[in-house]
């Protein structure tokens, strides 16, 4: 085999630098050198990642505006689909280095696979899905859960997450050992763009996500399982039953409540803790009382002598709904079996995410049911107030007095002893929207001040706000106009408010130049119409800036060739300028009076070991130039550079450390875990500040099943293209010549030779199978992925952290 890169005359892409001379020196002193660059290394692809997801993140919220052939209205949409791109650039931006390490050292060594690149790969995954997931779980304040709330998209990535190490083990250990064949090569990169074809279509909702729980609207569930005409019948006996003026919101809320699918309880824990303030949830257990421990809930049966001379006293139904303006709830008691002798039962209201008697007013009582009587009506008075409140529900209990139980009086509960009313809230606190779809300004001589006006339509219930903020379009902040985020604020019953904008003179004569104003995250239950621009999420006005006439006419001629934006020119400049400004000083140059306080010995220490990569990293142009392509390519550049010398340190590391030919033994550990620390503060952040848990738990497996197939099968396909048409040549024979398993590829083919790689993608792919049930079964007992009781998400981070220290292990043997 050829020469190691820490002995004699080995080298690397770029290490060692000294050569032979380096590769004499003490081993102990080589190992600590080198595990000290590593870990620099380390701190400066970190600080390169997060410039290249800078860039990424100008390139994909970019936006657009398209007519809506339906309305005849332009809208503002994404031009990246959000899935697509989690999968396509930002996966590529979190797993950067461990792609591009297996990319560059595959090229440059002569299309041949070395023991790095696939190791890190498998290493960062399962580093990603057990001990991110560990940490994440952990992080969660206790008693809270975070739930996967896209999980149609999660199935699909859960699925190629193990499927992708799967594919890995049928074509390296069972069709062609140790031998990627083209169609291995091209079948590996091409379940890239399946993956994203089929996360998109979850996305949009063309999968029905019958691998998990997806979290299908209620609607399209009654859709799917009734017919138009029971609809309609549906529809109009709760208009018969509530009220002819229902809005179609209303009919739609009561049929949801009252015919959808029964939740489970750990849905209504998660609607607690997702929609009632300070993690409140509704407690599945009763309260101690004497009416809830005297007799046990019966079940009548017709075949049983005994039991018909019971009498089975209980509610019509499991669940009702009324709206908050009706007085009083009527609830029918009703009595069957033996309806000839007397027969009674005590009730009690008791709270859910309703509360008395804020939402309702306490009652309790005693039913007595005459010989012959066989319906009863509990009355429960409903509070209506004027202020907007999120769908609230509470229960009524039935439970049988004790004298009922004697031979004279037989009475027991049946099934549906506990009814669940939720009250629908029918104050409408109105719909959010600009009174213009486009605004006009004619440039003034000085700064002008505009008034946005925003009116609140189709009601006026209750105190709401919106927050609201610009963003740029051809017109640049600071330059062209001045508008910085705030709240916009309507008491009860205001209907309109105006946002100030300040639209600038700048002593131009340009074309006409635009920006938006958008208004969103309303509160109080206020919400945006869906054919707005921006539809229901927030709501959008352009506002466009045109020059004085006379003078645009002067200069047309002129300007109408000259397609730069002279504003953004600037702005990029003086961006440069604050990157730069931002790596010479500490802490980016804060004033020592701004609330984080001066800097600290820490902050200074930290400045002057990271300065190098800061000054590195301002070099890379702002992501103000093309949109953000000038800072994606350069920072990408800039990370396969450092990538190129964590690979030859990772190796020199490795076989000072272990020995010979412990690229795979280094990868799993050192490069695994250094490429995805980053990723592991992200998460614990995500998981801690997001309200679900896509953005941690979820992005891990798109990142692991996106390594493969890019990281892995684009270099592969190519190399396995490469060795039938060039050849083998004399490397290829001293390497490979002489194996058994080569011996039908003696034309050439792509090796990947590691004697640990396919056990431990074995071992890893089991382990997550493994690590998928748990927080698949902590999803159904908790009501989510993460968080939950503290005593089980400690023992569920051990666990995951046990799983991967298993990994490790069985690399080591099995190598």
């Amino acid at each position: 085999s050829e020469e190691q890169i820490c002995r004699g005359s080995g080298k690397g892409l770029v290490l060692p630098l000294g050569g032979e001379d380096e590769n004499s020196w003490n081993n102990t002193l080589r190992v600590i050198l080198y595990l000290t660059g590593l870990l620099y290394c380390f701190m400066g692809v970190a600080l390169i990642a997060d410039v290249f997801m800078g860039a990424i993140e100008k390139i994909t919220s970019k936006k657009t505006r398209v007519l809506n052939k339906n309305t005849g209205r332009h809208t503002t949409v994404e031009v990246w689909n959000p899935t697509v791109a989690n999968l396509t650039l930002m996966a590529l931006g979190s797993s950067a280095p461990e792609i591009l390490l297996n990319v560059i050292f595959i090229f440059a060594d002569g299309y041949f696979q070395e023991g790095l690149g696939p190791s890190t790969i498998v290493g960062s995954a399962a580093f990603n899905l057990f001990c991110i997931s560990a940490v994440c779980v952990l992080s969660i304040p206790n008693g809270e859960v975070r739930y996967i709330k896209e999980m149609p998209v999660y199935c699909v990535t859960a699925f190629f997450s193990i499927f992708a190490y799967v594919w890995l083990i049928i074509i390296l250990m069972v069709i062609s050992p140790n031998i990627v064949e083209i169609w291995e090569g091209v079948f590996t990169f091409l379940w890239f763009p399946v993956l994203v074809y089929l996360a998109y279509l979850a996305d949009r909702g063309y999968l029905n996500g019958k691998c998990g729980s997806s979290e299908t609207k209620s609607k399209s569930r009654i859709n799917a399982f009734t017919t138009s005409q029971e609809l309609a019948a549906l529809e109009a006996r709760i208009r018969s039953e509530h009220g002819a003026n229902l809005t179609d919101a209303q009919v739609l809320r009561f049929i949801e409540q009252e015919h959808s699918a029964p939740k489970s309880r750990a849905h209504y824990r998660n609607g607690a803790i997702r929609e009632m303030t300070g993690g409140r949830r509704v407690e599945a257990c009763k309260v101690e009382d004497p009416l809830y421990s005297v007799m046990p809930v019966a079940t009548y049966d017709d075949q049983s002598d005994l039991r018909k001379s019971w009498s089975y006293v209980g509610f019509q139904a499991a669940r009702y709904a009324v709206l908050e303006s009706e007085a009083v709830f009527k609830c029918p008691v009703s009595r069957r079996g033996n309806t000839q002798n007397k027969a009674s039962v005590y009730y009690k209201t008791r709270d859910g995410a309703a509360k008395a008697p804020q939402d309702y007013l306490h009652v309790e009582g005693r039913l007595d049911f005459g010989p012959g009587e066989n319906l009863k009506t509990i009355e429960v008075p409903i509070v209506d107030d004027s202020s907007y409140e999120i769908d609230e529900e509470f229960f009524i209990d039935l439970v049988v007095p004790p004298e009922c139980g004697t031979d004279s009086s037989m009475t027991m509960v049946d099934d549906l002893s506990t009814v669940e009313v939720v009250i629908i809230d029918d104050d409408d606190p109105g719909v959010l929207c600009f009174e213009l779809s486009e605004i006009t300004v004619i440039e003034a001589p000085v700064d002008k001040h505009v008034l946005v006006k925003v009116c609140r339509r189709c009601g006026g219930s209750g105190r709401i706000t919106c927050r609201y903020h610009a963003e740029d379009d051809t017109a640049v902040h600071g330059s062209d106009y001045e508008l910085p985020a705030g709240e916009l604020v309507f008491e009860a019953g205001q209907i309109t408010a105006t946002i100030d904008v300040l639209v600038k003179a700048s002593g131009r004569y340009e074309n006409t130049e635009q920006f938006r104003v958008i208004i969103k995250d309303a509160t109080g239950g206020a919400r945006f119409h869906e054919e707005t621009d921006g539809g229901a999420d927030c709501c959008i006005v352009y506002v466009r800036i045109e020059a004085d006439r006379e003078a645009r006419e002067r200069v047309d001629r002129m300007m109408g060739n000259l397609r730069v934006n002279w504003d953004k020119a600037e702005l990029g400049s003086r961006n440069w300028k604050e990157q730069f400004m931002n790596a010479l000083y500490v802490n980016g140059g804060e004033d020592d009076d701004c609330e984080s306080g001066p800097p600290g010995v820490t902050d200074y220490v930290l400045h002057v070991i990271n300065f190098p990569w800061k000054l590195l990293c301002a070099c890379v142009p702002p992501t103000d130039f093309i949109d953000g392509w000038a800072s994606f390519i350069a920072s990408l550049m800039v990370i396969g550079g450092v990538t190129a010398i964590i690979g030859d340190m990772a190796g020199l590391l490795g076989c000072c450390m272990f020995g010979p030919g412990s690229d795979g033994l280094t990868a799993i550990t050192f490069v695994a875990l250094g490429t995805s620390l980053p990723d592991t503060f992200a998460s614990k952040a995500a998981a801690q500040q997001d309200p679900h848990a896509d953005a941690s738990i979820g992005n891990v497996t798109g990142s692991n099943s996106v390594n493969v197939f890019l990281g892995l099968g684009l270099p592969w396909m190519i190399a396995a293209i490469y060795w039938p048409v060039a050849g083998p040549n004399e490397k290829w024979r001293k390497l490979y010549g002489d194996k058994d398993w080569a011996q039908g590829y003696l034309n050439g083919a792509l090796a990947v030779e590691d004697p640990g790689l396919g056990s431990s993608v074995a071992v890893y792919s089991c382990l997550a199978v493994v690590a998928m049930s748990v927080l698949s079964i902590r999803r159904k007992l908790y009501g989510g992925e993460l968080g939950g009781p503290r005593p089980e998400a400690i023992a569920t981070s051990v666990l995951f952290v046990l799983l991967w220290v298993i990994f490790i292990v069985a690399y080591i043997l099995m190598r």
